[in-house]
């Protein structure tokens, strides 16, 4: 499909998306932790995005979003280190320990939803359309940035800005992580997966922790979570680097054919 018009429909796709995730929050209600939200019961704003992501891409025909088994170990070993990195996570919520068994069902559901939803909206619809216009370094800027702006949106659930800014910020560097595991393998499915049991392990802590009530904002609790998502940001640019490099290489080549 044309660039010029790939492009106004995956912007068209994500303001429709957004409209479904937070078709609510902007109504009278009583605000809660994001923890409480996918904790309590199964999003039937998550499940609306992803069921509307799975009719769009059929409908549009946009096979390249990438969901197709991942490329050979040659490039499934990125997942290594990240895959060391959930195992201290997951070893962080044994010591912590597990909420009740319908909750971690609940949660489960839910984050394999999101990491379904959002994978295919930005590193998919999004990422795929501006690609088709743009070139690589803007995309992934673009990509990542919009991203993370879309999570203060959680302020109007949550009630929590100072949060919700935080929460872009290290989605931005999560974001650019997921795009270059996308790239890496030529599959979005690594990065659903590893979204999904992020978001998991994150919340099971957070869910698990005694409730210390109302307390104001720290450096540590503001710094912590961006202390988190670096080591994943740095390991993502180092791919994303060697994504272009190739890419530019493949293009001169290509260029050198024709000529």
């Amino acid at each position: 499909m044309a660039a010029k018009i790939r492009i106004p429909l995956a912007f068209t796709a994500l303001a429709v998306w957004i409209a479904i995730m937070f078709w609510g929050a902007w109504l009278p209600h009583e605000t809660a932790s994001l923890a409480e939200g996918v904790t309590s019961s199964i999003s039937t704003s998550i499940v609306a995005a992803s069921v509307f992501l799975v009719i769009l891409v059929v409908a549009m025909r946009w096979w390249d979003i990438g969901f197709n088994a991942p490329r050979p170990w040659n490039s499934l070993r990125v997942l290594i280190g990240p895959a060391v990195y959930l195992v201290l996570f997951f070893i962080g919520t044994l010591l912590v320990g597990w909420p009740a068994p319908h909750t971690v069902l609940i949660l489960a559901v839910n984050t394999l939803l999101v990491g379904f939803s959002e994978e295919t909206m930005f590193r998919g619809v999004l990422f795929r359309g501006l690609r088709s216009g743009i070139p690589f370094w803007p995309a992934v800027w673009l990509t990542s940035v919009i991203f993370g702006s879309v999570h203060v949106l959680n302020a109007t659930g949550t009630g929590d800005l100072i949060a919700a800014v935080t929460q872009a910020v290290t989605a931005f560097m999560a974001g650019t992580f997921f795009l270059a595991l996308v790239l890496r393998t030529r599959s979005i499915v690594p990065a659903i997966l590893f979204h999904a049991c992020w978001d998991f392990l994150l919340v099971t802590i957070a869910s698990s922790m005694p409730d210390p009530g109302p307390i104001e904002p720290s450096l540590t609790s503001l710094l912590l979570p961006l202390l988190l998502d670096i080591p994943l940001f740095i390991y993502a640019i180092f791919l994303l680097r060697g994504i272009a490099r190739q890419e530019s290489e493949n293009g001169s080549s290509a260029a050198t054919a024709t000529a």
